[in-house]
Formats: structure tokens, sequence, C-alpha cells
């Protein structure tokens, strides 16, 4: 499965920290230290592991040093399996679906669209009736196919919680990936937090503006916890 593909040459410049080989696959480890460019690009969107790979069998993991260090046993080789294996699942997933159903869908409505253009007046009523029922085959098959992916997330983070020694060890370490994040981010934006308690009318509005969007959809949630444990 490909993953951040351009980061992928960049390893090329440093020895990784550690290197990791199982099933004929490789995970290579490197800090993001010794890239900048990948640190300020990733860690503004929150992401303090990025992981890159051309070819679904050779990984580039990246790391902010310090998260590295405070968060050491969610990487180690049985839990990178784990997400190695899951990614393998999606794209087998992924390939089925547009195999088995899109394909077959999108050639149906394709050849019926040829055939009924050839119709009179009634040709273009047929014609929009198959657009319409393809596109609404392939918004059940989008929805199919996030809901199995969800379903293999979830088995993924299960194995994850075996290989760290249990829930409670689990939700230790992510308590301490949260508290980590946010010093982080305290540390990195001091002079923010200062200007919102001097200027309360900012804080204020920035608290009317949180009541006035609307929530996070559940969808976009998996999105962000898959993100966070990468």
């Amino acid at each position: 499965m490909r993953l951040n593909p351009k980061l992928f040459d960049l390893g090329n410049e440093v020895e990784p920290v550690d290197v990791q080989e199982f099933d004929g696959r490789k995970i290579e480890v490197f800090m993001m230290g010794p890239f900048p460019q990948v640190q300020e690009e990733f860690i503004n969107k929150g992401k303090f592991a990025v992981w890159s790979s051309v070819d679904g069998t050779n990984y580039r993991l990246f790391i902010e040093d310090g998260y590295y260090n405070e968060l050491k046993p969610l990487y180690t080789s049985a839990v990178n399996k784990i997400w190695v294996d899951f990614w393998d699942a999606c794209e087998r997933i992924s390939k089925k679906m547009s195999r088995n159903v899109i394909l077959p869908v999108t050639l149906v409505a394709l050849g019926g669209c040829i055939g009924f253009s050839f119709l009179k007046d009634i040709g273009v009523y047929l014609m929009i009736a198959v657009v319409v029922i393809a596109f609404g085959a392939m918004m059940f098959c989008n929805r199919l196919t996030k809901k199995k992916i969800y379903d293999e997330n979830q088995a993924s983070v299960e194995l994850i919680k075996k290989a760290l020694g249990g829930s409670k060890q689990f939700d230790d370490i992510l308590e301490r990936q949260k508290t980590y994040m946010d010093n982080y981010y305290d540390s990195l934006y001091p002079d923010e937090e200062e200007e919102e308690m001097e200027n309360p009318e900012v804080l204020e509005a920035e608290e009317v503006k949180e009541l006035e969007e609307p929530s996070v959809s559940e969808e976009e949630k998996v999105v962000e916890e898959e993100e966070k444990h990468e």
C-alpha cells in the first residue's frame, strides 16, 4: 500500500534508529529532527508519526524525537506489524470492491448510456435513470467499504491492546500520548496562550465560535483516532 510516497526517499539521507523485518517486509524508523520540513508540515496537522511506503513491502516511519522516546511501546515490531497487516487488509478490501462492484457497475452504466443514446426522447430519461442508479450503487459501495475498513481497524486496535499487555496499559499509553501532545503544543505556541489570557474578548469569541460550529461526525472521529495511532 502506498503511504506518503514523497517522503520515502528522505530516508536515504540518514541512518534509521531502528530496523524491523518480518514476513518479507521491512520497517525503518527515523526521527523527524533531521527533517525539519517534514516535522513542521505534519506537526501542524497534529501528526507526530508519519508512515511512508512506495511498494507496500518497504516502509519508513518518521517520528518526532521526544514523542518516540515517550511512546516507544507504540512502535515496537509487534505493534507495527499489526498496522502493516491492517493496511494490507484495507488494500484487499478496496481492490475487491473495485474489481467486483465498482468496475462492473461503471461498465454497465456506460454501456447503457451508449445504448440509450440511440433512442429518441425516452433515451435521455433512461440515461438519467442509469446514471442515478449507478451513482447510488457507488455510494452504497463506498459506505460498505468504509464499514469493512472500520471493522478491520477495531480488530487491529484489540490486537494492539493485547500486544501492549491489556486495556489498562493501552489506556495509560493513550493518556501519555495526549499529555505529551498537549505539552508540546503549549510550549510551541506560548505567546498565543498569553495573548488569550490578556485579551478575554478573544477567548470569549472563540468559545462562541465553538458553540456555533457543528459537531464532528462519527466517521471523522474514527479517522482522527486512526491518525493518532499511526
